[in-house]
């Protein structure tokens, strides 16, 4: 594997984030942005894989994956810097025939989702920072078309953003300056849902403590395998560790406030 396409999964994985497997989210249960039915089909299972085995995913076996099914289709190591990366990671969230048809239909060429000769050599005659700009507004649109728009438009939106930045300055030869992926946002959770003024509203306070939980959660599995050594790794693991119990006890306050509130409210 080369080192930009090395570069590029490392920074889709800051992007997906662990393991997830949000009700609303149609690909199910995800990880490094795996999702169940591309695991499957890797290892020739002949099924989707089960969550425990989406669970299970390492992060080497992740790459070669990302790198078989995707940067080959793509033909990522002939694509240039910057416009490699855009296009690899609206691959990743959105499947690489819907990236390669929104960039042909940029380039004026045939949309027939494969990245053949002809759209490469329509890629050498234009701008390629242009070109990158104008295939996140287009990424954006389809993704606003999308009915789980309300549920991740939020975090789809800074992964947008970042993925632009980060592809311009790779564009421009200024892999020092990438910025780092945007936190908390990266799988598209529902930070901006509404919580009922009711006791109706306990589930959504629920799944948005859940959902942090289970961010929490991924970031501690990650780091667990490299803690033990008393460096900086370890400060932060404990640090998520507290932060998992402070979000489950949070859960737990806000609930009986609330069915005190409705309980004075029905008296």
């Amino acid at each position: 594997m080369s080192e930009t396409l090395a570069q590029t999964i490392k920074l889709v994985f800051g992007s997906e984030g662990g393991y997830v497997n949000h009700p609303r989210d149609p690909g199910g249960a995800t990880k490094y942005g795996i999702t169940a039915a591309t695991l499957g089909a890797a290892r020739r299972l002949g099924r989707k894989a089960t969550p425990d085995e989406v669970k299970g995913l390492t992060l080497a076996e992740a790459a070669r994956i990302l790198d078989r099914q995707y940067a080959q289709p793509l033909r990522y190591r002939e694509l240039p810097a910057g416009l490699d990366y855009a296009l690899f990671d609206y691959a990743v969230n959105s499947g690489p025939a819907q990236a390669v048809k929104t960039l042909q239909r940029l380039l004026a060429v045939e949309a027939d989702g494969i990245l053949g000769l002809k759209t490469l050599e329509a890629i050498r005659k234009h701008e390629i920072a242009g070109l990158i700009d104008s295939l996140q507004d287009a990424r954006l649109r389809f993704l606003r078309g999308l009915k789980t728009w309300p549920t991740f438009g939020k975090g789809w939106s800074a992964r947008i953003a970042h993925v632009r930045e980060t592809a311009l300055h790779l564009a421009g030869g200024v892999a020092t300056a990438i910025p780092q992926p945007p936190a908390g946002l990266e799988t598209a959770t529902p930070a901006d849902a509404k919580v009922s003024s009711t006791i109706t509203g306990k589930g959504t306070i629920v799944a948005t403590i859940g959902t942090a939980s289970a961010t929490i959660g991924a970031a501690k599995d990650a780091l667990q395998p490299i803690t033990g050594n008393g460096g900086v790794v370890d400060i932060v693991f404990a640090l998520l560790v507290a932060g998992g119990s402070v979000a489950a006890i949070a859960g737990l306050v806000v609930i009986a406030y609330r069915q005190a509130r409705h309980r004075e409210a029905s008296a």
